[in-house]
C-alpha cells in the first residue's frame, strides 16, 4: 500500500481525534486526543501493530496537532510515552502555549479528580517535544513540507496541509465557517489537485442552519436575567479552554452592553491562557479577573471554574451549551471547493447521522466522499 489512512479516534464517534497517515512510505499521526466520556478514554494506539504492515507508535515520523482540545491533545503524554525516541510534534504557537496549561492540569499532582491522568515525568517529556510553527507559512522538510492554516475553531487551531512527493493531504481538524468574538473563520487558499481531505464534520447530520454560537447567546442571556435576580452566578465547566471560551464572549457582551460593573472570577488556568492571548493579540479584557475567593456582599459577580469550590455550592448554577464548529453548508461547500479525489469523513456521531451529506453533494456531481469508521483502513 502506498498511502492509506486509519482511524485511531474520533471516525465514527466526537472525542479521542487521533489519525494515522501513512504516504509512500512515511508516517504522520494527526491529533491525539481523550474520549470526555467513556472508560476507554485513549485513542487505539497499540491497535496499530495489530496490521501486519504497521510496526506501531515507534515507527511514526512526525506528529501534528490541530488545536488546544483535550479531545484533540489530551492523550499526547500516552502517545508519548509509547515513544522509544522522541518525535517532532508540530503546532502553532497558540496552541503550543494553551497545550502547556492544559496538559499541566492532566499531572496528578495538580489534585483535580477527573483530570488526574499523568505523571508528572510524562508531561514534561511531552512538551520538550511540542515545536510551534508559523500560520499560513510552508515548511520544508528533506521528505515532506506542510503548512498549518486557520481553521477558525478556536485561537490557535490550524488545519493542517501534508505535501509527500506528489500527494496532497488535508485535514481540516475542527474548523468554523463563521466569525465570532473569540475568532475569525477558516482561512484556506485554493489547493489544487488535492489527493485527501480528511474532514471533521460535527454538524454533517444537521442540514437546518446552525449558528452554534446563536445557541449560546441566547443562554448569556439567561445568565443577564440571573445576575438581575441573585447577583452572583457559577459557570461550571468541562476543561478549562471552555473557561476561556465562555470568558471571552461574556466579556465582550458586557463591555458591548456597558455592564463594566459585573466581574468574571476565572481560575488560575483559565486566567494563564487569557494572559497567552492578551500578549499575543494585544487585547485587554476589562471585566476579568482571577479568582482569590468568594466576594460577599451586592456585587454582581460571573464565577467561572473547573473545581467544585465549596464556597461556590449555595450560587445560582448554569451550564452553558455552545460549538464553534462549521455549520452543514459549510462542510459542503469546503469539499465542493477543494473537489478532493477522496474525502473522509470523520468526527461525527454515529447515532445522529444521516445520508444527507452524500446524497446532496452526488446531487452537484461529488462522488468520492464516505464515512469513516475506527481501525479500518482507507487506502488512497
Amino acid at each position: 500500500m502506498n498511502s492509506f489512512f486509519i482511524s485511531l479516534g474520533g471516525g465514527n464517534e466526537i472525542g479521542a481525534s487521533s489519525y494515522y497517515l501513512h504516504i509512500d512510505g512515511m508516517n504522520f499521526l494527526l491529533d491525539a486526543g481523550l474520549r470526555y466520556v467513556n472508560r476507554k478514554r485513549y485513542p487505539a494506539f497499540s491497535e496499530l501493530s495489530k496490521f501486519q504492515f504497521i510496526d506501531g507508535v515507534n515507527d511514526l515520523d512526525a506528529i501534528f496537532i490541530s488545536h488546544a482540545h483535550y479531545d484533540h491533545n489530551g492523550a499526547l503524554p500516552l502517545l508519548v510515552s509509547k515513544l522509544v525516541e522522541k518525535k517532532d510534534i508540530f503546532c502553532s504557537e497558540y496552541t503550543k502555549k494553551f497545550s502547556e496549561i492544559q496538559l499541566n492540569i492532566l499531572k496528578k499532582k495538580m489534585g483535580i479528580p477527573q483530570y488526574e491522568l499523568y505523571e508528572d515525568v510524562m508531561v514534561d517529556r511531552t512538551l520538550g517535544m511540542i515545536k510551534e510553527c508559523p500560520i499560513n507559512q510552508r515548511v520544508t522538510n528533506k521528505e515532506y513540507n506542510f503548512t498549518l492554516y486557520d481553521s477558525g475553531h478556536i485561537p490557535g487551531a490550524t488545519m493542517i496541509y501534508l505535501e509527500r512527493g506528489e500527494k496532497k493531504v488535508l485535514y481540516t481538524g475542527d474548523f468554523s465557517d463563521r466569525e465570532y468574538a473569540i475568532t475569525k473563520r477558516y482561512n484556506l487558499p485554493t489547493i489544487e489537485n488535492l489527493d485527501l481531505l480528511i474532514i471533521n464534520s460535527t454538524y454533517a447530520h444537521r442540514k437546518e442552519d446552525i449558528d452554534s454560537w446563536k445557541l449560546g447567546e441566547n443562554q448569556l442571556k439567561k445568565v443577564l436575567e440571573h445576575i438581575k435576580l441573585y447577583k452572583k452566578v457559577n459557570l461550571k465547566i468541562n476543561h478549562v479552554n471552555q473557561g476561556m471560551e465562555l470568558a471571552i464572549f461574556l466579556n465582550e457582551e458586557l463591555e458591548n452592553k456597558g455592564n463594566e460593573n459585573i466581574k468574571i472570577y476565572v481560575d488560575e488556568p483559565v486566567y494563564q491562557m487569557l494572559s497567552v492571548l492578551k500578549e499575543g493579540e494585544k487585547r485587554e479584557y476589562k471585566n476579568i479577573y482571577l479568582y482569590q475567593g468568594y466576594k460577599r456582599g451586592d456585587s454582581c459577580d460571573i464565577y467561572i471554574s473547573l473545581k467544585n469550590r465549596e464556597e461556590l455550592k449555595n450560587i445560582v448554577a448554569l451550564n452553558l451549551n455552545y460549538s464553534l464548529h462549521s455549520s452543514y453548508q459549510g462542510i459542503k461547500e469546503l469539499i465542493l471547493n477543494l473537489n478532493p479525489k477522496k474525502t473522509l469523513i470523520t468526527h461525527y456521531s454515529e447515532e445522529n447521522m444521516t445520508d444527507d451529506l452524500i446524497k446532496d453533494l452526488e446531487e452537484l456531481g461529488y462522488f468520492n466522499c464516505e464515512y469513516v469508521k475506527n481501525e479500518e483502513i482507507y487506502d488512497f
